[in-house]
C-alpha cells in the first residue's frame, strides 16, 4: 500500500468519526416511532376534575418525598431529594390531572372517580425500616366502595399498586412529567415510552401523538432525559391520549408495580425496566461499561477517579496493539528512504511500485495499516463513553476539582484545552513519515477542543488522559526500541 493512500485512509477515518460524532451530538434523535397501523381509542377520555386537591397526605421516605390528594388518592407532588427534582407537572395538576390518578372506560364512572373524597389510612407516613402501606377509601353516589391500596418501600422507587371498585376494570392515569430547568436536555426524549411483547421500546413524540392503543405492553410510562414515572406488569393495555401540547398514558390493570424517579441503572434491572435508558446504537457496549463504571464507583468515591482509572484500565487492555502499532510506525519511519527510492525507480509503473512496496513490507515485517488499529478501535469505546456521560443520571452533578458538575460541559473551557494540547503531545510521540500527516493532527487536536468545548466534561476527561497514557506510552516504548537499537 502506498504511502499516500495509508495516509488518505487515516484522513478518512477520522473525518467519519469526526463527522459522525457532530451530528449525533447536534442533531440526532432517538425517538422510536410507530412504524405500524395502530388503533384509534374513541371510547376513552380523561375528565378534566373541578374538585381541587382536597386535602393532603404525605409520604416520606429517604429517597423521596410525596404528596396524595384525598380526592381520588391521586398523586400532587413527588420530589426526588437526591437530585432535587419534582415530577409532577404543576401546569397538568392545575387542570385536575396528575400520576396516578384512577379512571375508567365508562365515561360517567370516570368523572365520578375523579372528584370522589376519600379517606385514608394516615395522613402523614414515613418509611424506613420496612414497607409501608396507605389506603383510600371512598363511597360512590350508588354506595359502591372504592379502594385504593399504595405500598412503599423504603429504599426503592418502586411503589405498589392495588385498586378495587365491585370488581369493575380501572386504569392508572400517568399524564406528562415535567422537571425543573436543570433537568431538561435537547438531546433526551421527552414523552410516551412504552415496551411491548418480545422487548421492543417505543418513544413517541409529545408534539405529535395521536390517540392511540398499544397492546400487550410490559411497562409504559413518562420520561425525559434523567427521570420517568411509569407502570410494570406482566401484559396490559396501554392508551396514549393526546391532550393540548401534553398527552397521557392510560395503563389498563387494576393491580400493579409503579415506578417514580431517576432512571438509575441497577434500580431499572432490578424491576424490568433497564431498555428505559436510551443509550442509542452503541447500548451493547454503554450498559455493560456503565455497570463496570458504576463498580468501581463503589470502591472509589470521587466520579473524576472513576474516570481516569477506567481509562487506565481500557488502556491497559489495548497496551499489546499500542505497543505494535507503535513499532509499525517506527519501521514505517526507518523504511521511508527505500520508500522514496522505489517511488523514483518506479515513477511510471505504478502497478509495479505497489507490487515492489508490498514485497518490502513483507520482508521487513511491517503493516501499513498497523498504526490506524488503536485509534479505530477507540472510536466504539468513545461513542459508549459518550452514551454514558450524556444520558446516566448517575453522573448527574458529580464535581471534580474546579468542575462542578462532569455530565455538563466545563465553563471554564480548561478542560478542553488541556484535552487539545494532549493530542498535539501524542502525535509529537508518534512516529510519522509523511510530514502532512502531522500537520493534520495538529489541525484536528484545534479542531476537537473547539468540538469538545460542548461536551460533557466527564467524556473531556477520559480522552484527555487517554491522550497523556498514550504519549507515556510511546514515550516508553520509542526507549526501548532505541536501546534495542
Amino acid at each position: 500500500m502506498k504511502k499516500s493512500q495509508l495516509s488518505s485512509i487515516i484522513q478518512a477515518a477520522v473525518l467519519a468519526f469526526i463527522l459522525m460524532f457532530v451530528f449525533q451530538h447536534f442533531f440526532g434523535k432517538r425517538t422510536e416511532r410507530r412504524k405500524e397501523p395502530v388503533k384509534r381509542e374513541v371510547g376513552v377520555s380523561i375528565p378534566l376534575s373541578s374538585a381541587g386537591e382536597g386535602r393532603v397526605v404525605e409520604v416520606d421516605t429517604p429517597l423521596y418525598r410525596a404528596k396524595f390528594s384525598t380526592v381520588n388518592g391521586k398523586l400532587i407532588s413527588f420530589y426526588v431529594k437526591k437530585y432535587g427534582a419534582e415530577l409532577v407537572s404543576g401546569e397538568l395538576l392545575k387542570r385536575g390531572i396528575s400520576p396516578f390518578m384512577t379512571v375508567s372506560e365508562n365515561r360517567t364512572l370516570s368523572e365520578e372517580l375523579s372528584a370522589v373524597s376519600m379517606e385514608p389510612s394516615s395522613y402523614s407516613l414515613r418509611v424506613e425500616g420496612s414497607e409501608r402501606k396507605l389506603i383510600f377509601r371512598g363511597k360512590l353516589k350508588d354506595g359502591e366502595v372504592f379502594v385504593k391500596e399504595f405500598t412503599f418501600f423504603p429504599r426503592s422507587y418502586r411503589i405498589a399498586l392495588s385498586q378495587r371498585l365491585d370488581g369493575k376494570r380501572l386504569s392508572v392515569a400517568i399524564p406528562d412529567i415535567r422537571v425543573n430547568e436543570a433537568h431538561t436536555s435537547r438531546m433526551g426524549h421527552i414523552g410516551p415510552v412504552v415496551e411491548v411483547k418480545g422487548g421492543k421500546v417505543e418513544r413517541l413524540e409529545r408534539e405529535e401523538a395521536k390517540a392511540v392503543s398499544i397492546p400487550d405492553s410490559r411497562w409504559a410510562g413518562q420520561e425525559d432525559k434523567y427521570f420517568i414515572v411509569a407502570v410494570k406488569d406482566s401484559s396490559f393495555r396501554t392508551q396514549v391520549l393526546p391532550l393540548g401540547n401534553a398527552t397521557v398514558i392510560l395503563a389498563s390493570l387494576n393491580n400493579c408495580t409503579l415506578y417514580a424517579g431517576p432512571k438509575e441503572i441497577s434500580r431499572l434491572s432490578r424491576i424490568g425496566m433497564e431498555k428505559a435508558i436510551d443509550f442509542g446504537v452503541f447500548s451493547i457496549l454503554a450498559k455493560p461499561f456503565l455497570k463496570f463504571f458504576l463498580f468501581i464507583h463503589g470502591f472509589v468515591p470521587n466520579y473524576g477517579l472513576v474516570i481516569i482509572l477506567l481509562t487506565i484500565l481500557i488502556k491497559i487492555l489495548l497496551h499489546p496493539l499500542t505497543h505494535k502499532s507503535f513499532e509499525s510506525m517506527k519501521k514505517m519511519q526507518k523504511l521511508a528512504p527505500k520508500l522514496e527510492e522505489l517511488k523514483k525507480r518506479y515513477k511510471d509503473d505504478p502497478k509495479r511500485l505497489n507490487e515492489e512496496m508490498m514485497r518490502l513490507y513483507r520482508k521487513e515485517g511491517v503493516n501499513p495499516m498497523g498504526g490506524c488499529l488503536p485509534m479505530l478501535l477507540q472510536i466504539p469505546v468513545f461513542f459508549a463513553l459518550y452514551e454514558i456521560f450524556l444520558n446516566a443520571v448517575e453522573l448527574k452533578g458529580s464535581p471534580f476539582l474546579w468542575i462542578s458538575d462532569l455530565s455538563q460541559a466545563d465553563p471554564t473551557y480548561i478542560l478542553p484545552v488541556l484535552m487539545g494540547a494532549s493530542m498535539i503531545l501524542q502525535q509529537k510521540l508518534t512516529p510519522s513519515t509523511n510530514p502532512q500527516q502531522e500537520k493534520i493532527f495538529i489541525v484536528m487536536a484545534v479542531v476537537f477542543t473547539f468540538m469538545f468545548a460542548t461536551f460533557p466534561a466527564g467524556l473531556v476527561l477520559y480522552w484527555f488522559t487517554n491522550n497523556l497514557i498514550t504519549a507515556l506510552q510511546n514515550f516508553i516504548i520509542n526507549r526501548m526500541i532505541v536501546r534495542k537499537g
